[in-house]
């Protein structure tokens, strides 16, 4: 049986007032200034706590490609070309996912990104 969360009746105040911000939030390292900008609007705080999601993947992302690129990409050929291959899918999912959190928070939707949505209750701020 699912938890109610908080960010299932977000008023319509709260949408109308903080689109802008909430759209600027997926956009990488940006999702602090919605986060301590305006802690008390819900529709905000739901968007930047995903979008800080998105920049721990982003991050993450970014340190398994160093590794690669230092271990596995060495290898001649073969490592360079699935790197390439894994980075530009990668890179573009992101790219993705990130222009569909701007989209939906423009529009003043509340929509969760598959995985990572389900985790915002998670984020503490």
């Amino acid at each position: 049986m699912p938890v109610a969360s908080r960010y299932d009746s977000i008023s319509p105040e709260d949408v109308e007032r903080g689109r802008l911000l909430a759209a600027v939030a997926y956009l990488p390292g940006l999702c602090f200034i919605g986060l301590l900008g305006a802690p008390e609007n819900a529709f905000i705080g739901f968007h930047a706590r995903q979008g800080f999601l998105l920049l721990l993947l982003e991050v993450l992302l970014t340190l398994f490609f160093w590794i690669y690129d230092g271990t596995l990409g060495r290898v001649p050929y073969l490592g360079p070309l699935v790197g390439y291959i894994v980075k530009f899918v990668a890179w573009t999912a992101m790219l993705l996912v990130t222009a569909f959190g701007v989209a939906k928070a423009a529009n003043g939707e509340v929509a969760r990104i598959p995985y990572l949505g389900d985790q915002v209750e998670r984020v503490p701020f």
